[in-house]
């Protein structure tokens, strides 16, 4: 009797419980929430209207999700049959919203490729004043070089690796502000104010950036600029940052020996240390120490910001004040920005924007190789005479007893050119850009835009004289005037060099959206775009002022010389290209759980017009968020999505491959023009292809307090344009051909975690972690690597079955082992091969550590990056030690030293057999220039762990009263560059002589300015 009744009792409760899951934040209805009895199978979803039934009894717990939205547990209570549920978005993760190809906004959780954003508290963090050099770090598979410390240091960005091996080639990624693309790579990202982005994007693989075509194929960042607030209230912004640069990690020169050579000393010996020891009574100059000062910027900022849903408006302007470290090294940059949008209907927006930027700038350049070889004891501030002429006498010992011809070559003071000589760089540059989108109907949208990226740049410059009456014996004598022939610069030089660049871009869009049957969705969109650039670059250049006093200027050069005027001819160069194309997407989703897409571009050039000027490449891509289809979120794994993605893109060659090139050829007997062999052309060419794979899973623990986003990719690029040499029966020595093949592949994951969260105290630690391998699988016939810039008789190549950045050059002989061979008498052989590959610029990994913290109204983030791996070459510690000016001279010089390396030995029956070496060597000037100054020994690992920045800021406003102007205050405390652990002996491992395509200028320390350590203080205000 007691078991019936029990038994009745259990399915007197069993009942159907219904009811409505709807969105907390709008109350309307969810399709497709999973609501499921815990710890059965007992399940079911809500329908079109977000209704749902389902059997359960009392007590039982309803667990209910959706994509998107935090899960929900509801106890069943007794009696009750309706539950109407509301679901909150998870802000972290699905809702989050990502502007993607072409300024298409998506949610994150729909994209199906490897995608990166930052907000503009991520972008700005670091304080820095272009801000491309601070992503290190911040995105994984991101690589960011700097040209050294002076404010006009140029940045090279790479995402994951390089594409083409031609020097002509850039292999950094495409910028687009505001859904359309501007002029320029890393560096141009100077020009744009931090404080005017709203947030970024890192477009990384193929089919990410597929959409934008050929330009995209190194991948795409996308900035978004901030708009007006739709509130109906204006608000004021206002900042001011002042900032202190001083030099880190200066390379040491010894404190030990005077000019001359072979350790005496010798008249007139201008710079280096291979003379004798100084005397008691000799004085030591810092010299580089006080070269190198302390830089000093100021940045204000002032914005404006208000509206209302039909119109609102952002306005900004910044005045940006820079000096840097070395003397008269300077940048002045004023940037006002003006974006409005206006909605005349329910169905058309116009959005217009304007950005100008005028910047007053003198650079350095790569030019510190004379400061770090004058003589310690001699004052290199001591540069000039009372009349302002060149004080020889701080440099030449013995002035006197220089002839004619040395004082034409003498070499003046850094200070006298940084002092007396004047250059200026001074651009404009203006952005336009123009949208209007209609809407006819509901969720078919049509948007054209128009955008018009213009700079002008003026150079200007002039060098006094550095010979005047009296400073040549003989000036009239044969020899002497043949010299000056060549020197008619030491009176004196002018240059201008005027130049312009544009760029007009059109596009027009058309997406449609649609809901089917309930639960699929598909996305359409098509388009065209057209861009044409143009440019012109002109020099003027004069020699040899005629006129005394200040009169520098080109019409006081000398005119009557012909030899000189032929010699400094004027120059213009003009180019012109454009590109189009059509392109187009489809997009499928079931449920907001699986999606597909497949898009596809049609591309022409008419830098291949004398070929076949048009292509075409397609895009797969597909993910499943296998969690919901499942069932499988709970309460440690939250999320979980698989994606997996194909594209092909092409990559046009650069502009007038196939024109001849002519030259003036002095052996005509008319003196007429020939092509000029020695220029490379091309006769048929292909645009370079690349084939990328890619799969990546997006997972979230722990209520999605733990987020790890990891992705592998694959990549190809075939039809490689290289220039080779042929046949002179061709009438050129060079030909530019599609003739090689890399590869890359390699890893990227990001992991955030969400340590802490409460209403006074936040704790975020991201991880981003990323490695890639590059490698050339095919090249030309007997061409074994693609060489870039040369630095003495080192390289930068792309080596054939090696690394797309290795390094090559001289290397000592070496045993299987791989031991440096010495002879005898200790001294080691050098390699007679050129050529030989050496290093490899790529690194094993990238790593970043960042970090974020609050405590009620204070804050403190930091950065830490590193790099395991990837070789440096140490040019600048290469002239240090050639030159007898290494700081570990003081220590080592004129010792006996036993080199790291083998002996040979043979034995009696032939065998040859290697040794240590224990033979001991002078460590002087004769074994330095003899048998040190091989390739090999400067090229260093370049790992490093570096703390980026660390930031502390503290919120003023909860202190401020209502009644008062100031609706917010804050203060924030940054440094830069605080923290540098590596075994590069030289300046800084992340460093590039110069921006450059193909296999790139990273990795090369060239006497660049010194890498600066910076302490930043800014206020801001809210009116």
């Amino acid at each position: 009797m007691l078991l019936l009744f029990a038994l009745m009792a259990v399915w007197g409760m069993a009942r159907t419980i219904t009811g409505v899951v709807t969105q907390a934040s709008d109350g309307e209805p969810i399709i497709g929430a999973t609501i499921q009895v815990h710890g059965t199978t007992r399940g079911t979803a809500t329908d079109v209207d977000g209704r749902y039934a389902i059997e359960a009894n009392d007590g039982d717990v309803l667990d209910v999700t959706y994509v998107g939205m935090e899960p929900v547990s509801i106890r069943i209570a007794q009696g009750k049959t309706v539950i109407n549920i509301e679901l909150k978005e998870n802000a972290q993760v699905l809702s989050e919203v990502v502007v993607t190809a072409m300024g298409q906004t998506q949610e994150k959780k729909k994209l199906n490729f490897a995608v990166q954003s930052l907000d503009a508290d991520q972008v700005t963090a670091g304080a820095a004043t272009n801000f491309a050099s601070s992503l290190q770090g911040k995105v994984a598979g991101l690589q960011v070089s700097t040209g050294g410390g002076s404010p006009n240091s140029s940045t090279q960005v790479i995402i994951r690796a390089i594409s083409s091996v031609n020097n002509s080639q850039s292999n950094e990624p495409l910028m687009i502000v505001d859904g359309v693309p501007i002029r320029g790579k890393g560096s141009t990202l100077a020009d744009i104010n931090p404080n005017d982005i709203e947030n970024m994007t890192v477009l990384k693989g193929a089919a990410a950036s597929a959409l934008y075509g050929q330009e995209a194929a190194n991948g795409v960042i996308m900035i978004t600029t901030k708009s007006g607030a739709k509130d109906g209230k204006v608000t004021v912004n206002g900042s001011a940052s002042i900032e202190i640069n001083m030099p880190m990690r200066v390379p040491r020169v010894q404190q030990s020996f005077m000019p001359g050579t072979r350790g005496m000393y010798k008249e007139n010996s201008a710079s280096g240390g291979w003379g004798p020891y100084l005397r008691a009574e000799d004085r030591i100059y810092d010299n580089v120490g006080n070269f190198l000062g302390t830089g000093l910027m100021q940045k204000y900022d002032l914005s404006v910001s208000g509206g209302t849903e039909r119109f609102n408006a952002y306005g900004s302007v910044a005045y940006l004040d820079h000096d840097g470290i070395v003397p008269k090294d300077y940048k002045k940059q004023l940037t006002v920005f003006l974006k409005g949008q206006f909605k005349p209907s329910e169905q058309v927006t116009i959005q217009l924007s304007t950005h100008f930027v005028n910047s007053k700038a003198r650079g350095f350049g790569n030019s510190m190789s004379t400061i770090y070889a004058w003589a310690i004891n001699r004052d290199m501030s001591d540069y000039q005479t009372l009349e302002g002429h060149v004080n020889w006498s701080n440099r030449y010992d013995r002035w006197d007893l220089l002839t004619d011809l040395q004082r034409i070559e003498a070499g003046v003071s850094p200070y006298y050119g940084r002092y007396k000589d004047k250059s200026q760089t001074e651009s404009n540059r203006i952005m336009l850009n123009g949208q209007i989108a209609y809407e006819p109907i509901k969720n078919l949208v049509f948007t054209g835009k128009l955008a018009y990226d213009k700079g002008y740049s003026t150079y200007e410059s002039y060098t006094v004289p550095r010979l005047y009456d009296g400073d040549l014996m003989d000036p009239n004598a044969d020899d002497v005037q043949q010299a000056l022939a060549s020197y008619q610069s030491r009176y004196g030089s002018y240059s201008f060099q005027p130049s312009r660049g544009e760029q007009f871009t059109a596009q027009f869009l058309a997406t449609y959206q649609h809901t089917f049957a309930q639960d699929f969705n598909f996305n359409l969109l098509y388009g065209m775009e057209w861009k044409q650039n143009s440019s012109y670059e002109a020099s003027i250049y004069g020699e040899h002022f005629q006129l005394g006093g200040e009169f520098y200027s080109y019409m006081n050069t000398d005119f009557t010389n012909g030899d000189l005027l032929i010699a400094n001819h004027p120059t213009l160069y003009h180019s012109k290209y454009n590109k189009y194309g059509y392109f187009g997407e489809l997009r499928f989703d079931y449920k907001g759980m699986a999606q597909v897409s497949v898009t596809g571009r049609y591309d022409g050039s008419s830098r291949l017009r004398q070929v076949k000027p048009t292509y075409f490449y397609p895009s797969v891509t597909a993910g499943v968020i296998f969690s919901e289809l499942f069932h499988l979120s709970n309460s440690w794994f939250s999320y979980g999505k698989l994606r997996g993605n194909w594209a092909k893109v092409g990559k046009d060659c650069p502009a007038y491959l196939f024109t001849d090139t002519y030259k003036q050829w002095t052996l005509f007997p008319d003196g007429g023009y020939g092509i000029d062999p020695t220029v490379s052309r091309a006769i048929a060419l292909e645009p370079e292809m690349t084939n990328s794979w890619e799969i990546g899973a997006d997972l979230r623990f722990f209520n999605s307090r733990t987020r790890l986003d990891v992705a592998y990719y694959s990549t190809t690029v075939d039809n490689q344009i290289v220039s080779v040499r042929v046949s002179p029966a061709s009438g050129t020595i060079l030909q530019t051909r599609n003739e090689g093949t890399i590869e890359n592949y390699g890893v990227e994951a990001t992991l955030n975690q969400d340590i802490f969260k409460s209403a006074d105290f936040d704790w975020t630690v991201t991880l981003n972690y990323s490695f890639n391998r590059g490698r050339v699988k095919k090249l030309p016939e007997d061409v074994i690597e693609i060489q870039g810039t040369q630095y003495g008789d080192i390289f930068p190549v792309a080596r054939l079955n090696g690394s797309t950045t290795g390094i090559s050059g001289k290397d000592y002989e070496r045993d299987p082992d791989g031991n440096v061979i010495c002879d005898a008498n200790g001294y080691p052989l050098i390699s007679s091969a050129k050529g030989v590959y050496i290093g490899n610029r790529e690194p094993d990994f990238l790593l970043g550590l960042g970090s974020s913290l609050r405590y009620k109204n204070a804050s403190l983030s930091f950065l830490m990056d590193g790099r395991c791996g990837g070789d440096v070459v140490n040019v600048t510690g290469r002239s240090l030690i050639s030159n007898g000016m290494d700081h570990r001279y003081d220590k080592y010089r004129n010792r006996e030293i036993i080199f790291n390396g083998v002996q040979a030995v043979t034995g009696d029956d032939g065998a040859v057999t290697y040794v240590k070496n224990t033979t001991p060597v002078v460590l002087d000037q004769n074994f330095i220039s003899t048998y040190f100054p091989v390739s090999s020994n400067f090229i260093e690992d370049g790992s490093y762990i570096r703390l980026s920045y660390v930031t502390l800021s503290y919120n003023f406003t909860p202190l401020l009263k209502r009644s008062w102007a100031v609706k917010g205050l804050s203060a924030t405390l940054t440094g830069r560059n605080l923290f540098l652990l590596t075994k590069y002996t030289g300046n800084d491992p992340a460093i590039m002589a110069a921006v450059s395509g193909g296999t790139g200028g990273m990795g090369i320390d060239n006497y660049n300015v010194p890498s600066t350590r910076s302490f930043n203080l800014t206020l801001k205000a809210t009116f």
